[in-house]
């Protein structure tokens, strides 16, 4: 499962008032070590509970990702 499906699961069990200790062991009765951490489950409910909309990374500044190709190499 993919991080951005495991944010989907965590929004819509968070709008339903499922708590995070829940969401976490649900998750974690389904995919064992791979489920995201308790913590990582809190701090995504809490921004859901407190009605953000958006499951996706937010843009964020720094450093571009650069790939190493034999045309920007001199």
């Amino acid at each position: 499962m993919s991080t951005e499906n495991f944010r989907f699961y965590i929004k819509v069990r968070t709008a339903l008032n499922i708590q995070a200790r829940m969401i976490y062991d649900e998750l974690y009765s389904v995919y064992g070590d791979r489920a995201p951490f308790l913590r990582t489950v809190r701090r995504w409910s809490k921004p859901f509970r407190e009605g953000r909309e958006e499951f996706e990374d937010e843009p964020r500044s720094g450093r571009s990702i650069i790939e190493t190709t034999s045309e920007n190499i001199e």
